[in-house]
């Protein structure tokens, strides 16, 4: 009986959080407002030549959509934040550290690659792309207007 009634408290506070646009945890630490974002409403920036992006981010983590022409280069560069990779179309070949050397990796269509924080890396567009990116913790470097230097590179 206790573990029902337990069960229903639990169901009947994620509801009510959840009806108000809230995310709450069960035992109400932390209380974080949800964020709804539709990147087809977002306009797009241009940050380089044939790159442009879209990005909103949360209290953790970013998400960009880029948008690459043919040709757009994105400069070496490194961060300290993780970044996750989605090529949603088009084809890639990026320069990184694999094992400690520099390779190039063609990464496609559906595809992901995954580089750890700080690791250097530098795209550039082989065929028109769209490419999803993820980085957590969110880049500190985003948050103001001024773009980073390595992007003032691909102008």
């Amino acid at each position: 009986m206790k573990t029902t009634f337990k069960i229903l408290v639990i169901a009947a506070l994620y509801t009510g959080t959840t009806a108000n646009a809230q995310v709450t945890t069960i035992d109400s630490i932390a209380t974080s407002k949800v964020q709804h974002f539709n990147f087809d409403e977002m306009a797009s920036e241009t940050i380089g030549e044939g790159i442009k992006r879209k990005w909103f981010h949360g209290e953790k983590g970013q998400m960009t959509i880029f948008d690459l022409e043919e040709g757009a280069h994105i400069p070496w560069h490194q961060h300290p934040n993780e970044q996750i990779t989605y090529i949603m179309s088009g084809k890639v070949k990026i320069k990184t550290l694999v094992d400690g050397k520099e390779e190039f990796v063609i990464v496609s269509g559906g595809e992901v690659i995954v580089f750890p924080e700080n690791v250097p890396h530098e795209f550039w567009a082989l065929e028109k792309t769209v490419d999803l990116d993820v980085h957590v913790p969110v880049r500190e470097d985003w948050l103001s207007k001024e773009l980073p230097d390595y992007l003032k590179k691909s102008e």
